[in-house]
């Protein structure tokens, strides 16, 4: 039996704006920033554990049943969708029989162990070593079983921060420290580092008093020239939300909600604005096909142009 057991806390990496360079007494390892759900397999157990703990097993039915060929092992790893060459982070949410009908193929994309079946708990182990012995539990097995990719060259990590990258569904770098320990929790061992683009978009909404708002509903034109909603705004700088809430235009409709971003955190309340002030603001790539998930920053108004400056996005309507 392993000695790793259920509920078990998972290591959170901190997020950082730069991919960090290996320096003496700091040497790095990275691995490409998937776009799934975060969850331990304990294979002999057919247990999936989730980041809050929930059994994953029922909804994801094939990995389990890969698992099982391993043992008694423990593995940490991000389960993602591949439809029409891309990951798609939505077609997790649907059920084993929908995905297989879309076209969906779910795999469990491996970065760490922590029990391999030698009855040892290898948390302490150091990465370097558990990524060692990770490699060769996995030589050899198929899908949906998958080995992250990982190098120790930063040059060739970088190649998971281009544009291209983001178009498969690769978010950014997740870099890790080669002497660290299984640390749960938040940690600086492990570093997570995103693509960013910044775009210029319009304001169709603000939260909170709209002669200040503390956040704003973006949006974009599509590809056919129609506006799309890329998210709602982190909190915008007192100063930037007066600014922006001394030129908006109330449309005089309803309140409505939006999501807030990310499982767990509700949704905001706002009120509807004429598309007429542009902003400056920095989001992950998938904003320029409105499949972005994170909720863009808002650096600066944009006075000096009109909603028509702001050019089309990559997605199309309907």
């Amino acid at each position: 039996m392993a000695s790793v057991r259920p509920p078990t806390r998972l290591p959170l990496a901190e997020p950082a704006r730069e991919v960090p360079a290996s320096r003496p007494g700091w040497s790095w390892a990275y691995e490409p920033k998937l776009d799934g759900w975060r969850a331990l397999l304990f294979a002999e157990l057919g247990l999936l554990q989730s980041r809050q703990n929930n059994d994953l097993a029922d909804r994801f039915p094939e990995i389990v049943a890969a698992g099982a060929q391993l043992g008694d092992v423990v593995l940490d790893g991000e389960i993602v969708a591949l439809r029409a060459g891309r990951l798609d982070f939505g077609a997790l949410a649907a059920r084993p029989a929908a995905r297989v009908k879309a076209g969906v193929s779910v795999y469990f994309a491996v970065f760490d162990v922590l029990a391999d079946g030698s009855g040892d708990d290898l948390r302490a182990l150091p990465y370097r070593d558990r990524r060692a012995r990770l490699e060769q539990l996995l030589a050899g097995v198929a899908p949906p079983l998958q080995l992250v990719p990982g190098t120790t060259d930063r040059d060739a990590a970088m190649a998971w921060m281009r544009p291209e990258a983001s178009d498969v569904g690769i978010e950014g770098v997740i870099a890790k420290l080669l002497d660290a320990r299984y640390r749960p929790g938040r940690t600086d061992a492990w570093v997570k580092v995103r693509q960013v683009v910044v775009v210029d978009a319009v304001v169709v909404g603000v939260a909170g008093d709209p002669r200040a708002p503390s956040e704003v509903v973006l949006a974009r034109r599509d590809g056919a020239g129609a506006w799309l909603q890329i998210g709602l705004s982190l909190p915008l700088e007192p100063r930037l939300g007066r600014q922006i809430g001394a030129h908006v235009t109330l449309t005089g409709e309803p309140a409505v909600y939006t999501s807030a971003g990310g499982f767990g955190r509700g949704r905001t309340q706002y009120l509807p604005v004429r598309p007429e002030v542009v902003v400056e603001a920095e989001a992950d790539p998938a904003v320029e096909t409105f499949a972005s998930r994170q909720r863009p920053r808002v650096h600066r108004a944009r006075l000096d142009l009109d909603a028509a400056d702001v050019p089309l996005g990559r997605g199309e309507s309907g």
